[in-house]
């Protein structure tokens, strides 16, 4: 079921395709504009150039969106489950458009500041409904899941993420505090670190481990991000290299440790 959008009322509204790979689509903010410090907050991402990364469900293929520019913030709707915020200096002609710019979605401001809140729609029911099947393929159109940019005058604010409660969105979204875990236990000798990431992910987020006890089993994706940083951070060494691609054995440790895990 779709989830309701804001009700602000909007000034302008662009809806439209944008064609995505590598699960990307791109906000450009124009000649002389730019993105406002705002680093990787998972599903939005500036760290590339002067434009946003936006990442969507599917791997490539048309993806439904919609833009909508409002005077004033707009509320956030409580059935959302996936959405970020971010401060964006518009410079000329900005745009929406796939990955590496192809096809676009004119954004009609310019020269001005804006926050700009970036939403999935439906996220979980396009993965949820893949069950295998080549999502993106892009075969018969958009899937299921909306991707929705909302725009409105704001000066500079710290990116954050709004919500992200979803398997899907958590996968993306976790990469920071998974960085700042493992910061936290440097010291650990591996592999003995590897237990320790689940429990602090599990730790983190008890209602990932409440999901798992309960059989839902989507929920690992989120304590896969964290491990996926530890094996990003040791790679040279070695250490994981005999489980870091055998995803029936981190599956089974991560069940395990959720069961005898109570945050």
């Amino acid at each position: 079921m779709s989830c309701p959008v804001d009700t602000v009322p909007v000034m302008v509204l662009i809806s439209g395709e944008l064609l995505a790979d590598y699960s990307q689509v791109e906000l450009h903010p124009g000649d002389g504009g730019h993105v406002f410090g705002m680093g990787d907050i998972g599903l939005a991402n500036g760290e590339f150039g002067e434009h946003a990364v936006l990442i969507v469900p599917r791997q490539w293929g048309p993806v439904a969106f919609e833009i909508r520019l409002s005077d004033a913030e707009p509320a956030v709707e409580p059935a959302w489950d996936a959405a970020v915020e971010f401060s964006m200096h518009v410079g000329d002609s900005p745009c929406a458009t796939g990955w590496a710019g192809q096809g676009d979605l004119d954004i009609p401001l310019s020269q001005t500041d804006v926050r700009v809140r970036y939403v999935v729609l439906d996220g979980q029911l396009a993965q949820d409904l893949d069950s295998g099947q080549d999502l993106g393929s892009g075969e018969g159109g958009p899937g299921p899941e909306r991707c929705l940019l909302q725009l409105w005058p704001g000066p500079w604010a710290a990116p954050r993420t709004v919500v992200s409660t979803s398997p899907w969105s958590q996968y993306w979204t976790f990469g920071q505090e998974a960085s700042e875990l493992l910061v936290e236990l440097a010291d650990v000798p591996d592999p003995e670190r590897l237990p320790l990431v689940i429990d602090g992910a599990l730790e983190a987020h008890p209602d990932i481990g409440a999901r798992l006890r309960a059989g839902d089993q989507r929920y690992r994706s989120g304590v896969l991000r964290y491990l996926q940083e530890l094996f990003q951070v040791t790679h040279l060494t070695g250490a994981y290299d005999d489980i870091r691609h055998d995803h029936d054995r981190l599956h089974d440790l991560i069940d395990e440790r959720s069961r005898t895990h109570r945050g």
